[in-house]
This record gives structure tokens, sequence and C-alpha cells, in this order.
């Protein structure tokens, strides 16, 4: 276990009502750790200026000199203002503070050198079952007849880049649009599978797992899930790693739930950035501490 040093400055940037950046903000203040704190609110905009061709930045006129950082895209200032120049707003910042985190390669951060397949779900697929993973039955299609082909009730339907929730595939017929025989959006459709729900993040050489107990298909609709922190990690983690690994992340959580005829954990997906203030809540901090802790170690920093 790596000591939290106080002699570290760690920058952390995004929105100011992020509740995943202000329990990682209010760990590190707790451990002593120094906080450069480039959250910005919905209407403020402090002043800055990077100099890119000698890599200085300065917000408020003050140098920014981190040893590590971390950065989540404000998803939330839409949530509150849902005016476009707000999401435009969001997207500037985001785009200034990881191009300059990432033309630094002193400074600590998570998944630096992701491959681009983390971010495609059916890339991502792909390589976790070529990794030793249990994934569902899927197919990607936009095509009418495949979609009819289920047995009403087996299968779900979430969309294909992200960015919703997951629906019943009955659900989703219901409210789709088919001309000459094809919905204008692709949908990924994978068989139903049922509870336990596992999450599973990926925190540098560490793992924690948690538990989410919903009566719903997808408990981010109703928000209501039962999370239980889990004392021992499934061994799904071993190849869960190689993946990770393949795609070079140390930072992530992945998502499984159980096939109904075997019991065993069925691989869903890998969330490159996640939200992670719940989880830390119920594990009273330890998720947070975990990231700070590979954020402000030696190791990995190359």
């Amino acid at each position: 276990m790596v000591d939290l040093d106080p002699s570290k400055t760690l920058v952390i940037a995004g929105g100011h009502s992020d509740p995943n950046l202000g329990q990682l903000v209010a760990t590190a203040q707790q451990a002593g750790i120094v906080v450069q704190d480039l959250r910005h609110g919905v209407k403020d905009s402090p002043p800055l200026s990077w100099q890119v061709n000698q890599g200085s930045l300065k917000v408020n006129n003050q140098e920014i000199k981190p040893y590590g950082a971390f950065i989540r895209y404000d998803v939330f200032a839409g949530m509150e203002d849902s005016r476009p120049e707000v999401a435009k707003r969001a997207m500037g910042w985001y785009q200034t503070l990881q191009g300059w985190l990432l033309s630094d390669p002193k400074i600590r951060l998570f998944n630096r050198h992701q491959s681009p397949m983390g971010g495609n779900k059916g890339a991502t697929l792909v390589l976790a079952q070529q990794c030793g993973l249990e994934i569902p039955q899927t197919m990607i299609t936009n095509e009418e007849a495949s979609l009819r082909q289920y047995t009403p009730g087996t299968a779900i339907a979430k969309p294909v880049a992200g960015g919703d929730y997951c629906y019943g595939l009955e659900e989703l017929l219901n409210g789709v649009e088919f001309r000459s025989g094809c919905a204008a959006n692709l949908a990924i459709v994978q068989n139903r599978l049922v509870s336990p729900e596992i999450r599973i993040y990926i925190v540098g050489n560490q793992a924690l797992a948690f538990e989410m107990r919903s009566n719903s298909l997808d408990y981010r609709v109703k928000q209501d899930a039962e999370v239980i922190f889990l004392g021992e990690v499934p061994s799904e983690v071993e190849s869960l790693r190689v993946l990770t690994a393949k795609l070079n992340m140390d930072f992530g959580a992945a998502d499984f739930k159980s096939d109904p005829q075997t019991g065993k954990l069925v691989f869903l997906e890998l969330n490159t950035s996640p939200m992670f203030a719940r989880f830390n809540q119920v594990s009273q901090g330890a998720l947070c501490t975990a990231m700070l802790k590979t954020l402000l170690s030696i190791e990995g920093n190359d």
C-alpha cells in the first residue's frame, strides 16, 4: 500500500456540481493533499491561458504544476441548464484541460494511453471474449426482421453508442418507426440476463467489487438499486485485467450480470469514465482513496 504524499499536488478538473469530483476533492483534502481545484460552475468562467509552445497553463493567474490529475467531462452542467451554449462551453473547457494534461507525460493521469477500442462497445465485447470473459449473445442491427425474431421477454436493447438506458426489446419495437424494414438508428440487442449485477472497478493495481440489487431492468431509470460493497472480488477480475491491459487502461468500471442458465457472470460493458460517488460512499471512501493512491504514487508514472 502506497502512502499518500501531501507534497504531491493533484489537479481535479470538471464541473463543480459533479458529485464524483466533490467526493474526490473531499477525500484528498482530508488526506492533506494539496488540490489545485479547476472545477467550474455553470456560469463562472475563470481566466485561463495555455501557452502551447511553452507548455505552461495558468488559471486565475496561477501556474498549474501538478504531480497527478483527474478530469471528467461536465455532464451535470447540461442537466442544470439545457441551453446548447452550456454544453458547448463544457466541451471547450474539457478539451483544453485534457489536451494540456495529455501533452505533459510527467503528469500522472488515468488511461493516458487508452486504445480507441475502449470507447467502442462492440469492439470491447469482441476483445473481452478473446480475453476469456463470457459475453451475451449479441447482435447490432437496425433490421426489423432481425429484431422481431426474438421471443418476447428474452432480449434487451440499448444504444450502440451509449447515452441512454437499457430497455426490453418489445419496448424498443413499440417506439421505433421502420422505413423499408429498417430503423434509423442501430441498437445492441442481447439475451436478457438476471441478477446479481456486479460492478468491478479497476484502479491501477487494485480492484473493488460491488453488487447492485434492483427489481428494474436498468436500475438507473428509477435509481432503485441497493449497492453492496463486496469484500471479495469475483474471479472474473483476472480476465478483466487482461482486457484492461490490452486496452491500456488503468482505470474503469466493468459491469456484469448472470446467465440464468449457468449462473456465471457475463460481461456487459467497460466504462472508461464511470460515475463513482455512490460506490465510494458505500465503500466508506475506499474507492476514492484507491484512486488517489494510484494517481499520487510513483508506480506506473511513465
